[in-house]
C-alpha cells in the first residue's frame, strides 16, 4: 500500500516533545509570543501557531491546547520553545514543564471512523481506545485528516491501530509531508526562514495584537517582502537535501526533504509556480 492509496496509518511522534504550562499568567503570556491568537480559545479548543525570534524567525510550528487547567503544547523543538518562554517570564506566574506520554499521529480516510470522533480543526476529546483513555486532538491534514493520539501506555493502542491500518515508516511519512507541503523542525522549520516563507498563513493572525516577532511578519506581509518559498519538487536525478538548487546559472533555492524523486526546499518567490524548473527539479503543485 503507498501513501497515495492508505485509508489509514499511523506512526510514533513521541521523540517530537510536548510542554505543559500551567499558572494564572500561562494564557496571557503564551499569547503575547503567538502569531496565532490563545485567548480565545476555551477548553477542548486548541490552534495552531508559530512562535518566532525578535526577527521574526521561526522557532517552532505548534498546537496549543486548552485543557483548561493547562495549555498542552504539541511541540517539534521543545527545548528551545521551552527556554523561549522561560526567557519571556519575569514577573509573570507561568510553569513550563515536559508533558510525559506516547503520541501516536492517525491518518487517512478511515481515521475519523476507526477512533470514533467528530472533531473541527485543532479541537480535541478524551475516548477510551485500547483498553486506555486516550487523547485526541486534530491536527493539520495528512493524507486526508489527522489526528494527534495521546496515551500513558501505548501498547495496546499500538496494537488495535495495527488492526485496522499500517505503521507507517520513515519513507512514507517524509512522503506524505512532501505531498502535502507540510514543514517540519528542523528541516524546513528553523530559524533561518519565517513564517511566510514556510506557507504557515493559517499559523498566522493578522488581526491580533503585539507577539514576539510581530512587526517583521506583519511587513513581509503587508509590503510583499517574501523572498523564498517552501515548494513540492520532483527530481529528474538523485539529489540530496542541503542541495543547493541552479537557475540560469545563480543560486535560486535549496533542498530540505527528499525521499526518491520527490522533495521539498525553499526556492526564490519568482520561480514557485507550478510547473517551473529549477535544475534536476520541477516545482509541482500540492496537495497531489
Amino acid at each position: 500500500m503507498t501513501p497515495a492509496t492508505m485509508q489509514m496509518g499511523f506512526y510514533d511522534r513521541t521523540r517530537s516533545g510536548r510542554l505543559i504550562l500551567t499558572g494564572r499568567d500561562s494564557r496571557d503570556l503564551l499569547h503575547r509570543l503567538a502569531t496565532n491568537s490563545i485567548l480565545g480559545l476555551s477548553p477542548g479548543q486548541g490552534v495552531q501557531c508559530c512562535f518566532c525570534t525578535n526577527k521574526g524567525r521561526m522557532i517552532d510550528n505548534a498546537v496549543v491546547l486548552d485543557r483548561g487547567d493547562d495549555l498542552l503544547v504539541l511541540t517539534g523543538n521543545p527545548e528551545r520553545l521551552s527556554g523561549h518562554i522561560q526567557q519571556y517570564t519575569i514577573t509573570e506566574d507561568v510553569t513550563v514543564r515536559n508533558y510525559m506520554a506516547v503520541e501516536l499521529v492517525v491518518c487517512g480516510p478511515r481515521a475519523k471512523s476507526v477512533l470514533g470522533v467528530e472533531l473541527e480543526p485543532f479541537c480535541f476529546t478524551e475516548v477510551p481506545l485500547g483498553g486506555v483513555k486516550v487523547l485526541v486532538a486534530r491536527i493539520q491534514p495528512l493524507a486526508g485528516d489527522a489526528y494527534s493520539l495521546l496515551a500513558p501506555d501505548a501498547v495496546a493502542l499500538r496494537r488495535m491501530l495495527a488492526t485496522e491500518g499500517e505503521m507507517l515508516g520513515p519513507e512514507s511519512i517524509r512522503t506524505l509531508r512532501i505531498r502535502n507541503r507540510i514543514p517540519t523542525h528542523p528541516n524546513e522549520i528553523n530559524e533561518n526562514y519565517n513564517p511566510w516563507e514556510a506557507g504557515l498563513e493559517d499559523s498566522i493572525s493578522l488581526q491580533k495584537g503585539c507577539y514576539v516577532g510581530q512587526e517583521i511578519v506583519a511587513r513581509l506581509n503587508t509590503y510583499d517582502k517574501v523572498k523564498r518559498r517552501l515548494v513540492a519538487l520532483r527530481l529528474s536525478a538523485p539529489c540530496a537535501e542541503g542541495q543547493i538548487l541552479e537557475h540560469d546559472g545563480e543560486p535560486a533555492g535549496q533542498l530540505t526533504t527528499v525521499e526518491g524523486d520527490l522533495a521539498l526546499g525553499y526556492v526564490k518567490s519568482e520561480l514557485a509556480a507550478p510547473g517551473t524548473r529549477i535544475g534536476p527539479a520541477e516545482v509541482v503543485e500540492t496537495p497531489f
